[in-house]
């Protein structure tokens, strides 16, 4: 037997085995894994982070080295990438103080406000579905359950248990904010030494594999980094315009609740093909409150500012930035959705083009071969070239 054989039966040896153990300590096995997931949490959570803010890092460091160049400046590429990572954080704590401080606190008081409406309507709205010949025992039970003075009883008599869950809560919280600003601090420390490590993992790569092998993984890592990146920034920069469009309109409509349901509208924008759709029955629902026809209003109004920003806005902004058909990004939507709610819904569809790029260029280039060899035609090998 020559060496290559044994080393491949020594292999398939040693996987069974490995196999065989792990299947019969499962149990432990799983701890094992759950316990280091934790232990990694920060870093997991600081890569991720490092990995979205990197899209507007980006940037402004391309910027500001085309204003250093037009003005004649040398400055070395580590002030600005210093630079470049104090300005992203800056602006991102901005906003994020701004959503705690400004919007918050005006969604929380619009949210109390509609519940006073809805009490004091209510029985208006019941009478009209009775009319109707609906039977409305189980709207009255429901909104019996949300009456505001009985939970404030039900809070006191149960307040040792709530101080209880409270104080558990507490030590959870403060473990995820342990963990976030552990997250916060290697995201810090990777985006400013960003070059250096790739070029560390670089040269890792091509010392320890072959380069073939080492090309392909960088050409994987470039095609998934600029699909992720520009699908991100897409989307953010879409769902912000189209909450603002939805303000606008509102405002000039003079439409209720345009702040709460422009906001709304604008983060549900992130979820593909549902999200607006379910911020726009949100928003009906909410101005029914008020008025049914300023609700129907609005309705028109959402169809209309929907086909504009779905037919200009966003081709421009986002535009074939995942390269995938529709089909595949409905399915890649639906698939992520059932598996890990709207988190997967979001992460699905780039890396689900991610896939579907790297099968149709190997498809591509085995038909190219088939065809070159002689056992296919040109026009079976010829088709769409991947359009990253």
């Amino acid at each position: 037997m020559d060496k290559k054989k044994f080393r491949a039966l020594a292999a398939l040896i040693a996987w069974g085995i490995v196999l065989y153990v792990l299947l019969n300590h499962l149990s432990g096995v799983l701890a094992l894994l759950v316990r280091l997931l934790n232990l990694t949490l920060p870093l997991l959570l600081g890569g991720i982070l490092a990995f979205v803010l990197n899209v507007p890092m980006h940037g402004v460091e391309v910027r500001l080295s085309r204003w250093q160049e037009k003005h004649n400046k040398k400055i070395k590429n580590r002030f600005n990438t210093a630079v470049s990572a104090i300005f992203t954080f800056l602006v991102t704590a901005g906003i994020l103080a701004l959503i705690v401080g400004v919007v918050i606190p005006q969604l929380v008081d619009s949210f109390v406000s509609i519940y006073w409406l809805a009490m004091e309507k209510y029985p208006d709205f019941l009478k009209v579905l009775e009319s109707w010949g609906f039977d409305t025992t189980l709207i009255q039970e429901w909104f019996k359950k949300l009456d505001l003075l009985k939970l404030l009883d039900q809070f006191k008599d149960n307040l040792l248990q709530i101080l209880q869950t409270t104080l558990n809560a507490v030590s959870s919280t403060v473990q995820a904010l342990f963990s976030l600003f552990t997250g916060i601090v290697f995201a810090i420390y990777i985006l400013i030494n960003k070059k250096k490590l790739g070029d560390q993992s670089r040269r890792m790569l091509y010392a320890y594999l072959k380069k073939e092998r080492a090309d392909r993984i960088m050409d994987v890592a470039a095609l998934s980094y600029r699909t992720f990146s520009r699908f991100i920034s897409g989307q953010c920069l879409d769902a912000v315009i189209l909450g603002c469009m939805f303000f606008v309109a509102m405002m000039i409509l003079r439409l209720p609740y345009a702040a709460v349901i422009s906001v709304m509208i604008a983060f549900l924008a992130l979820i593909p093909y549902v999200g607006a759709f379910v911020g726009m029955v949100g928003g009906m629902l909410l101005i029914a409150l008020i008025s049914p026809m300023q609700a129907l209003i609005f309705g028109i109004a959402f169809l209309i500012i929907q086909q504009i920003e779905g037919q200009l806005i966003y081709p421009k902004v986002v535009g074939n930035s995942v390269s995938l058909p529709a089909i595949w990004t409905l399915a890649a939507a639906l698939m992520g959705g059932a598996f890990f709610g709207i988190a997967g819904m979001i992460f699905f569809i780039p890396f689900t083009s991610v896939i579907y790029t790297l099968v149709r260029r190997d498809m591509n280039r085995r038909l190219q071969e088939k065809e070159s060899s002689g056992e296919l035609v040109s026009e079976v090998a010829e088709g769409d070239t991947p359009n990253e």
